[in-house]
Order: structure tokens, then C-alpha cells, then sequence
């Protein structure tokens, strides 16, 4: 992830450490309940959520970890969150092009 803002000369506007502040299904959807978008990248498959359409339970499987925490990154950029990593996946996000 540090690589994809290093290439495109971007900042992280505030960072949270996933290890040390756990974000739990409830606090989760707090947060991302009235994104426009979720994109979740596991592996080489990504998917795309609008929780204003989408099923609260599938969106927050892809999104929390074993642990049942936030999984990392993620990245909010505007009113979508970008959940987990593959290169193309970030290659490709707003954030990098702009």
C-alpha cells in the first residue's frame, strides 16, 4: 500500500494501526454504512457493495477479518471505502490517478 502512495506522490491523510485500534462489525458499519460504494479486493477478485442496496451481513463477510475486525487497508476517498489489497485493485482506484 505504501508503495502505491510513494509511486503517485501521495499522503495519507490519518492512518490507524488495524493491529492496535480494532474496528468490530457494529463500529464497521458506523462507519461505512452510507458509503455510495464499498470495493473489497480479496485476491485477484474485487467486488463492489452500495450499502444503501446491498445485504449489511455480505457486505460486512467481506469486509471483516478473522479476527472479526476492519480488515486492511482501508482506504476512503470521497464516499467510497476501498477495502483489502490487490495491485490492479489500487492501480486503478481514484485516489492513485489523481
Amino acid at each position: 500500500m505504501q508503495e502505491v502512495l510513494d509511486t503517485h506522490n501521495l499522503e495519507a491523510e490519518d492512518r490507524t494501526d488495524a493491529r492496535k485500534e480494532k474496528l468490530e462489525a457494529d463500529a464497521v458499519w458506523d462507519l461505512m454504512g452510507s458509503a455510495e460504494r464499498i470495493v473489497v479486493a480479496k485476491g485477484k477478485s474485487v467486488a463492489t457493495f452500495v450499502p444503501e442496496k446491498d445485504d449489511r451481513d455480505a457486505i460486512l463477510k467481506s469486509v471483516l477479518g478473522r479476527s472479526g475486525s476492519l480488515r486492511a487497508p482501508t482506504v476512503k476517498t470521497g464516499n467510497t471505502f476501498f477495502v483489502g489489497y490487490n495491485d490492479a485493485l489500487y492501480a486503478d482506484a481514484p485516489f492513485a490517478n489523481g
